[in-house]
């Protein structure tokens, strides 16, 4: 008798099989300087607060101030061309030149060009480091930041770790037979459907939880580190 209730039940349990997961958000990053300088802006009363503007700012004064003579060497450079270049015009047009004379004065409009051409490029990597020294944060969660205003930076200097919770994730780790045709199942939270979507299936098993495949969920709640129970049914 009780070998025929066991077969009743086990079924039963099979299909009823839950797991537990926690509410989390969807991407955890961390801010990494792409430059050096003193840090001048940064408002330690955003952590733990969703923010959309500049999180912190460096030092530009030095950049500033180099960019400026680059523009104006940049303007002269092209004034001065324009008058090598026209010159240079009227210079062939010349009876008695030769050309040994003619490419003399072409190599020198030639060497200011490749000059201005240079002058373009440390300006272009000024500008660049310019706009990676301001640090723009759009819907991001600021956990905690790693540095103060004052600081010096340089790069590679770890500055704050954040969260991405536009939406969030749900990591389960499902048996075999949960596994099988997970795609076609059903997949109910806390008993209800309609809240969560499958985003990845793991093929492989998990090298931490060796029996059992990482399915990993993607809804609505920003309510971290709540349990939910997870369903996979038919």
């Amino acid at each position: 008798m009780k070998k025929y209730l066991l077969i009743l039940i086990t079924p039963f349990i099979l299909f009823a099989q839950s797991y537990m997961a926690k509410v989390q958000p969807y991407d955890t990053f961390t801010i990494y300087a792409q430059a050096s300088g003193q840090i001048v802006k940064l408002d330690k009363s955003d952590e733990t607060t969703v923010v959309n503007k500049t999180l912190i700012k460096l030092d530009t004064s030095l950049e500033q101030k180099q960019l400026e003579i680059y523009n104006k060497q940049l303007s002269l450079y092209n004034k001065k061309l324009k008058i090598l270049e026209d010159s240079y015009k009227k210079y062939i047009t010349l009876k008695g030149k030769s050309q040994a004379e003619k490419d003399d004065k072409l190599y020198v409009i030639i060497e200011l060009q490749i000059s201005i051409e240079s002058l373009k490029l440390n300006i272009k990597t000024l500008q660049d480091t310019l706009k990676k020294k301001a640090i723009l944060a759009k819907d991001l969660y600021i956990k905690e930041f790693k540095v103060n205003v004052g600081d010096y930076v340089s790069i590679g200097t770890e500055l704050a770790s954040t969260y991405d919770i536009s939406k969030s994730k749900l990591l389960v780790y499902v048996s075999e037979d949960d596994y099988k045709d997970i795609e076609n199942k059903k997949v109910l939270i806390n008993g209800k459907e309609n809240i969560a979507t499958i985003e990845k299936i793991d093929k492989t098993l998990d090298e931490t939880f060796v029996s059992a495949h990482k399915i990993t969920l993607t809804l609505k709640d920003d309510d971290f580190g709540k349990v939910l129970k997870v369903e996979f049914v038919k």
